[in-house]
C-alpha cells in the first residue's frame, strides 16, 4: 500500500472508529488503490475538510498546498 492511502486510512481509521459501517465502506475504497495517484485523486475528489485538514496535520503540506494540488488535479 502506498503512503498517501495508508495516511487517508489512518485518519479516517481516528475519525470514524465508533461509525463500523461508514468506515468499513470508505476503507474497502481505499484498500483497492494501487499507487499513491489513487490516493491523491480520492484526496482530492472525496475527502472532506476534516480529512483534508487532518492530512495536512500529518504530512508536511498545507491546506493551502492541497487545495493548490485539487486545482491542479482538476485540470490534468
Amino acid at each position: 500500500m502506498n503512503y498517501v492511502t495508508q495516511t487517508l486510512i489512518d485518519i479516517y481509521k481516528e475519525r470514524f472508529a465508533h461509525d463500523m459501517p461508514y468506515l468499513s465502506e470508505k476503507l474497502e475504497e481505499l484498500q483497492v488503490h494501487k499507487s499513491k495517484y489513487d490516493g491523491l485523486d480520492f484526496l482530492c475528489s472525496k475527502a472532506d475538510r476534516t480529512t483534508i485538514k487532518m492530512y495536512a496535520d500529518t504530512t508536511e503540506l498545507t491546506v493551502a498546498d492541497i487545495d493548490a494540488l485539487k486545482e491542479m488535479w482538476y485540470k490534468i
